[in-house]
């Protein structure tokens, strides 16, 4: 928020340099008008991009502080190599850090390695109390993704939903997690079917 500031003082500075050194009319409402504007644009961005990153990690609680804070900064900047020392560093203090399971486990599946990003989510998701409820069910959703995306494994992928009726009964998200199930034993029944008939 620092940097926001000092950039719309600059800004503002220039203008109103500019208003007098060369004879440009520009009141000091439109100054400040013009500065506030530019603040709160480039506040809304930053927001904006720490949202956006957020979600590829599939939300989370605690953000920006903890033992993982480290490696989720570098991994929002982007740099996997350094985010993925700072998250194994902090599994080495922080045995079960379940954020640093989740950062890792993104960094590996990015790399292709399905079977450790897997093993890395299972380990958080076997801490029940580690994550927030909506954390712990888009982890799953996530898992289940994987598994049709990567693996083409509808079987791994029921099992990651079925964790969420598990936890979660009778609540919206078990209904949800219950009703992508059902889709994708119908496809995949649908699926066997066609073959069997192709066969004859």
């Amino acid at each position: 928020m620092l940097i926001e500031l000092v950039v719309v003082l600059a800004i503002v500075l220039i203008l109103n340099v500019l208003s007098f050194g060369f004879g440009v009319s520009i009141s000091r409402g439109e100054i400040l008008l013009l500065g506030g504007a530019i603040f709160f644009g480039i506040l809304g961005a930053r927001l904006l991009i720490n949202r956006l990153t957020e979600g590829l990690m599939g939300g989370g609680s605690g953000r920006g502080r903890g033992p993982a804070a480290e490696g989720l900064a570098l991994l929002r900047r982007g740099d996997l190599r350094a985010a993925e020392f700072a998250f194994r560093r902090c599994l080495e203090r922080h045995p079960g850090e379940v954020e640093a399971l989740r950062g890792l486990a993104e960094i590996v599946v990015r790399r292709g390695d399905v079977e450790q990003y897997l093993q890395l989510t299972s380990q958080a998701l076997s801490k029940p109390d580690a994550l927030m409820p909506g954390d712990r069910v888009a982890l799953c959703h996530r898992q289940a993704d994987v598994c049709l995306e990567r693996l083409n494994d509808p079987r791994r992928a029921v099992e990651a939903l079925a964790r969420i009726e598990l936890d979660y009964p009778g609540t919206t998200d078990a209904l949800r997690a219950r009703q992508r199930i059902e889709r994708m034993l119908k496809s995949d029944s649908d699926k066997d079917s066609r073959e069997n008939r192709g066969a004859r």
